[in-house]
């Protein structure tokens, strides 16, 4: 099995979360607490980009990003049903050229989050705008916002039985996403419910990345592999 598999043996160690510091954050700088803001963003098309029905095309341009780590390219391969290990959402979260499209990256065996990524449509390429590749992550549009969620897991926790949960979320901003919302709910509660946490006051950084060309074929497959398989 390749690395992205065995990930989920190895999430224990790699998910140790403390509730009060969160889990897989990839934000850094001064936190603080206080309402969200309001952001709103201009209206267009939400139909899904093209891309995210081919799901080869997709992987190829994953692999292509050289902001997305050297073993999820490696790893993002068909599993064993011939299904790429991914799902995609997409929506107006950027005001770009076209609808942004939101790809989660999975383990083929357990369906584990290993990164989602949020592509911004630019001149008819893809930019990788967000990138986030800690365990357990899940990424999805909102209302026009950002939302992530990590699972979170302590040491003797099994993959199917997280601790809690983290769920931030991000609108854009200029040019950067920015935390507007970040609550964590503990699962082992007698009543879990989703408690306020601190925000990170800076923009995310923008991942290191060219514009990517989509390449999606005059005519695709009839036996391309659906997004979203095991």
């Amino acid at each position: 099995m390749r690395r992205i598999a065995s990930l989920t043996t190895a999430v224990a160690l790699i998910c140790v979360c403390v509730v009060v510091a969160g889990c897989g954050t990839s934000v850094t700088g001064a936190r603080r607490e206080g309402p969200a803001p309001t952001e709103t963003v201009k209206p267009r098309s939400t139909t899904a980009p093209a891309i995210a029905a081919d799901p080869a095309a997709l992987a190829t341009m994953i692999r292509r990003d050289t902001a997305v780590s050297p073993d999820v390219r490696e790893d993002l391969t068909p599993c064993n049903d011939d299904a790429y290990p991914m799902d995609t959402d997409s929506g107006n979260l950027t005001s770009g050229d076209g609808p942004d499209l939101v790809v989660n990256i999975m383990t083929c065996g357990d369906g584990l989050g290993v990164a989602s990524y949020v592509y911004r449509k630019v001149g008819g390429k893809y930019q990788n705008v967000f990138a986030d590749e800690h365990t357990g992550v899940y990424g999805t549009v909102d209302s026009g916002r950002l939302q992530v969620i990590h699972e979170v897991y302590r040491s003797d926790d099994p993959v199917a039985y997280p601790t809690g949960e983290e769920s931030t979320t991000y609108v854009w901003r200029g040019s950067q996403f920015v935390q507007v919302a970040r609550t964590y709910q503990d699962y082992g509660a007698k009543t879990p419910t989703a408690s306020p946490e601190p925000l990170a006051t800076d923009p995310l950084p923008v991942p290191d990345s060219d514009p990517l060309d989509p390449d999606l074929p005059s005519q695709s497959p009839t036996s391309s592999a659906p997004v979203g398989g095991r």
